[in-house]
Order: structure tokens, then sequence, then C-alpha cells
């Protein structure tokens, strides 16, 4: 039997995030904390050097391989496609169970097999040797006999105690994580539905964001406009002035021009007059 993921296509739960963000941004806050939780397994690789468990390695290796895929799903949910959207949300939701395996392994590890007693744990042949080494040089002075007995049971019964306390307040985180990761992964689903079905674009939110781009735009287009309006007036009314003035120079070049010859006339008439011949 073969599973064809493109099958699984749930429809649309959400039409935004929170109720207060445009579904888009949503998941792109998602993908982004998701992504700041895979750069923490870069260092985690420490725990070669400073020894660790297999398991522990196994998570900090798988966190840093899936670092990649997280940087290509960013640019899938940007890109408004919905095949590629819907794969995105089945990566994810694997991702989210194979994280709840480790999860798991680590909270069972802590639970039930650690002590709780308050003894420092040394967890690398590093770190022993440093106390071996402190011990020798008579920096700290283990306790012996009656005494150190009397010390380790305070300490574990003090751990006990504080673990108690701890207990449900620890038990509830777990919870609310993985419920929340749960709602990350609808998330996802609806925005690939509402990509599915060219509904994205009609949303609450998503129309209040690209109204609002789009009126800071329009508005910067008015205020444009507006001055490129001044500008043409003020160029016509130069232009007008200019052809005013053209007018007004040539009326009275031909004003001076005919008195010139008019007096020209005059003085010709003259010269007749005083000719006796």
């Amino acid at each position: 039997m073969r599973l064809n993921l493109r099958r699984v296509q749930p429809g649309a739960l959400f039409g935004s995030f929170m109720g207060i963000l445009d579904i888009k941004l949503g998941c792109e806050i998602v993908l982004l904390f998701g992504l700041i939780n895979k750069v923490a397994g870069v260092y985690g690789l420490i725990t070669v050097l400073v020894g660790g468990t297999f398991v522990q390695f196994l998570f900090y290796a798988y966190s840093v391989v899936t670092l990649f895929a997280f940087l290509w799903a960013l640019g899938v949910i940007k890109s408004e496609t919905a095949h590629k959207t819907l794969l995105v949300a089945h990566l994810y939701t694997a991702d989210h169970v194979i994280q709840s395996v480790f999860h798991y392994l680590f909270y069972y590890h802590y639970w039930f097999v650690e002590a709780h007693d308050g003894k420092r744990i040394l967890n690398s042949q590093a770190q022993k040797d440093i106390v071996e080494l402190a011990a020798s040089r008579g920096e700290i002075t283990p306790l012996s006999g009656t005494e150190g007995q009397k010390v380790d049971e305070i300490q574990a019964q003090l751990a006990q105690q504080i673990w108690s306390d701890e207990k449900g307040y620890a038990l509830g985180l777990i919870i609310f994580g993985f419920l929340l990761k749960v709602y990350f992964m609808t998330i996802l689903y609806s925005y690939a539905a509402h990509l599915r079905s060219s509904t994205y674009h009609t949303l609450s939110y998503t129309t209040h964001a690209n109204g609002s781009s789009t009126g800071g735009v329009r508005n910067t287009t008015v205020v444009s406009s507006a001055d490129d309006d001044d500008r043409e007036l003020a160029n016509a009314e130069a232009e007008v002035a200019r052809l005013t003035d053209e007018a007004n120079g040539s009326a009275s070049g031909n004003g001076s021009g005919h008195g010139k010859a008019k007096a020209r006339e005059g003085r010709k008439s003259d010269d007749d007059d005083f000719n006796w011949e």
C-alpha cells in the first residue's frame, strides 16, 4: 500500500494567526521559531567533544540536517504555491512527530531514571578529571563518614522536595508546547487549503494587510501626481509669460519702426520744401 501525501489535503480551520495576524505571516513566524530551534542543534553537536549519549548526538544531528529544510520552507511560504505549501505542512508534521519521539526519550529519562537526589552529575570524563584535579589540590574537600552521609541525606531530601514542587509545572509546559505545535500544524494546513481554493486573498486580515500596503502606495501616488500637476502648471505659466513678453517686444519694435519711417518721410518732405530748383 502506497501513501500518497498529495491526497492528504485537510481543509482550512483558521483564517488568521491567533486572530490578530495574516495567516501567511503566521506561517512565517511558525517556521522562524522552528528555525531558531534548529540552529540550537548546531551548538548541541559539541556533545561529540564533551561527552553525551548517542541519542543526544542523533537528535542534534537531525536538527542540523532539517535546518536547511526549514530555510527552503520559508521561501515556499512567501511564494504562495499551493502544492508546495501543502508539502511544507506535511514536513512540519513529520518533524513534530520525530521530535516528539526524541522528547519522550528525554522526558522519560529525566522523570524515571534520574535519581533527583541533589548529587552533582558528571557527564563526561573531562568533568571527572577536573573534579579529581581540584580534590588533589585541596580546593574541594569531600565529606566522608557520618557527616558526609548526613549531608547526602539532606541534599536528597531537598532535591526531592524541589522536584515534587516543579513536577506539575514541568508537565504543564510539556503539554502546552505539544498543543502549540499542533496549532502551528493546523495553521500551515489552513494556509495551504486557502491557497488551493484561491480564498487566501479574500480573508479579512489578508485584505486588511494588502489594503494597508496599497493605501500607502496610493497616498504616495497621489502626492507625486499633485507635485507633477504643480510643476506642469508652473511651466505653463512660465510659457505664457514668455509668449506675452515676446508679443509685447514685437509690438514695440514695430511701433518704433513705423515712427522712424515717418520721421524719415517728414525730413524728406522738408528737404523737398527747401529745394528751390
